[in-house]
């Protein structure tokens, strides 16, 4: 008789996971602003700044800040753009109040992007 050994399962915790969706979200609409698909307009700009100057003092997100930031941007963020900024915070609001180890390169490259966001400025450095 033979033994059939059958490797684990791999499941992610739902915060890792998470953190690998925010990853996702932050690459396509990085890539989108390098080619210009995406430009984000004065709402997200505006917005987007203010997050950045509310994180300024510790440089961290927060679910707060993040709220308050969809707060402000009410309805009318989840049409700019197609909604992508919104569903984008949406998930670092869902990153930051359960963060997982593996979250600190998601959160870098996002916040990488919402500056790039705020000032309006193409990867060859044109202004949007």
């Amino acid at each position: 008789m033979s033994q059939h050994t059958v490797a684990p399962l791999t499941v992610l915790d739902p915060h890792t996971q998470a953190a690998r969706q925010l990853t996702f979200l932050t690459d396509a609409l990085a890539e989108d602003l390098d080619q210009g698909v995406w430009v984000p307009g004065p709402l997200e700009r505006s917005l987007v700044s203010r997050l950045l100057t509310s994180c300024a003092g510790d440089g961290q997100f927060t679910g707060v800040r993040l709220r308050e930031t969809m707060w402000e941007g009410s309805v009318a963020l989840t049409y700019a753009g197609d909604g992508r900024l919104v569903r984008l915070l949406a998930q670092l609001c869902e990153v930051t109040e359960h963060p997982a180890p593996a979250a600190q390169p998601a959160l870098s490259a996002a916040l990488r992007l919402l500056e790039r966001s705020a000032q309006g400025v193409s990867v060859g450095g044109d202004k949007l």
